[in-house]
């Protein structure tokens, strides 16, 4: 699958998509992790709404995840029981994945393509768009993240927008960030939750 990303159509209107501050602590908290050289990551709970991409939770890797220097295989029962607690708790449902490049650029592998391909591809799923949040480090070791929507035709970079603390369900309002904004001093990714 070479090329893959640069083969894909980079176009059209950008979509909303917002990150509540206890999704985004997480994701920066797991992402230290990486520190080691391997990848780590989790699933992304939230809602797609009409106002945008509401991502509510991220999840850690679980205790049974496989972590490789260009990999990373999330615990599938832990994943599982985090999406079913998210969706008890507010309804929340799969959005996509996280995970980190600890020594890479931001931008989906030829792995993570096609990994996203398949999600897409799936019936079973039901998906029409893929979130995936990369996660890696700047010159000064603080965790970056960088958010992309993967359809099945196409894939854009678009901005991660941090949810007004407060807001009723369905009613987001978000405050703009760009990826390196966002940043917090503080084998694949293939199976459903």
């Amino acid at each position: 699958m070479p090329n893959l990303l640069i083969r894909m159509k980079v176009h059209g209107t950008m979509p909303l998509v917002m990150i509540a501050d206890v999704a985004l602590d997480a994701i920066a908290r797991e992402a230290l992790q990486s520190v080691d050289g391997l990848e780590t990551g989790g699933i992304l709970l939230g809602a797609d709404t009409p106002g945008g991409i509401v991502i509510q939770h991220a999840g850690d890797p679980g205790p049974n995840a496989k972590r490789g220097e260009r990999t990373f295989l999330r615990d599938l029962n832990h994943a599982r029981e985090l999406a079913q607690a998210a969706w008890v708790e507010d309804g929340s449902q799969w959005l996509g994945e996280w995970h980190t490049h600890p020594t890479g650029g931001l931008s989906p592998s030829d792995v993570d393509l096609h990994s996203y391909m398949r999600h897409l591809h799936d019936v079973d799923l039901g998906f029409d768009k893929f979130v995936a949040i990369i996660a890696g480090f700047d010159s000064s070791a603080r965790v970056v993240v960088a958010t992309w929507i993967i359809e099945r035709d196409r894939i854009q970079s678009v901005p991660l927008r941090k949810l007004a603390a407060g807001r009723p369900e369905g009613r987001p309002t978000p405050t703009t960030h760009t990826a390196g904004q966002l940043g917090h001093k503080t084998q694949e990714h293939k199976e459903a939750p």
